[in-house]
C-alpha cells in the first residue's frame, strides 16, 4: 500500500513541476511579446492603390492574348457549347450520386432498425418519417421561393 501511495505522491510531483515549469515559461515568453506603435504609418491614397478584381470574377486567360472582334466572337460560341456540355455532365453525374447516396442511406437505416428492439425501431422510423416530411417541406418553400 505504501508503494501505491509514493508513486502518486511523485506522480503529483512530477505533474505540479511540468505545469509550473509550462506556465513559467509562458509568462516569460509573454513578458517579451509587447505591441509597439508603428513609427510611420503609410497612407495610401485611392489613386495610388491597385484595384483588386472581385473575388467571383473570373480571370479571362485567351482575353491576355487580345483577341479580334471574329476570334472573340467564335471563342465565346465555343465557349456557350462547352458549358452546355459540363452542365449536362454535372446534372448526370449529380443524379448518380444522388441515387447511390440514398441507396447507401436506406441501407443504414435498416441496418439501423435491425439493431433495435421491435418497439424502439417502430419509433426510430416514425421519426425518420417525420424528419423526411420535413425536409420535403422546405424544399417545397424553397422550389416556391425560386
Amino acid at each position: 500500500m505504501e508503494s501505491v501511495t509514493r508513486t502518486r505522491l511523485l506522480t503529483a510531483l512530477v505533474l505540479f513541476v511540468v505545469f509550473g515549469s509550462g506556465v513559467m515559461l509562458g509568462l516569460a515568453a509573454d513578458s517579451g511579446l509587447r505591441a509597439e506603435e508603428p513609427d510611420e504609418v503609410p497612407v495610401v491614397t485611392a489613386e495610388e492603390a491597385e484595384p483588386e478584381p472581385p473575388a467571383t470574377e473570373r480571370r479571362c486567360i485567351y482575353c491576355e492574348v487580345e483577341p479580334n472582334e471574329e476570334e472573340l466572337s467564335r471563342i465565346e460560341s465555343v465557349i456557350a457549347e462547352h458549358r452546355v456540355r459540363r452542365d449536362s455532365l454535372d446534372r448526370e453525374a449529380r443524379a448518380r450520386y444522388n441515387d447511390a447516396r440514398d441507396v447507401i442511406l436506406l441501407t443504414t437505416r435498416e441496418a439501423i432498425k435491425a439493431v433495435l428492439s421491435p418497439e424502439k425501431a417502430a419509433e426510430y422510423q416514425r421519426l425518420l418519417d417525420a424528419f423526411e416530411a420535413e425536409r420535403a417541406a422546405v424544399r417545397e418553400n424553397e422550389d416556391d421561393r425560386n
